[in-house]
């Protein structure tokens, strides 16, 4: 399966939608330091889409023993992976720091603060 590739540390925000027209979705910046977004109204759509019994929530999968994300972005499914044991932010510079678990866990709590989710596939 092809897959758009990303690592936690390109992560800059997660906008959690708070208010009824504001959306929720990941603003990462790739090598060429340009600004992209997982819209999770888009992924839930298209995981919808996928499978038919889905609460409508969902918008991708996680696997915490191989440390991945994968978000059903329209297109090109996005993944992103945890790969660097430890990151630190000291300067600012990552949103999530820490372990490798621990990044990972701060993500899965950031997304669980909107009203999506991901599927377990550990």
């Amino acid at each position: 399966m092809e897959y758009i590739v990303i690592p936690d540390t390109a992560i800059i925000a997660v906008n959690r939608g708070k208010q009824e027209n504001e959306s929720s979705n990941i603003v990462y910046r790739d090598e060429k330091g340009e600004l992209h977004s997982i819209d999770f109204e888009v992924c839930a759509t298209n995981f919808k889409a996928k499978y038919e019994t889905s609460s409508g929530n969902c918008v991708g999968e996680r696997k915490m023993d191989e440390y991945y994300f994968v978000f059903y972005t329209s297109g090109i499914k996005t993944k992103i992976v945890f790969k660097k044991m430890r990151v630190s932010n000291i300067f600012r510079y990552h949103l999530l720091s820490g372990s490798k678990a621990n990044r990972f866990l701060q993500l899965q709590k950031l997304i669980g603060e909107t009203r999506y989710t991901t599927y377990d596939l550990s």
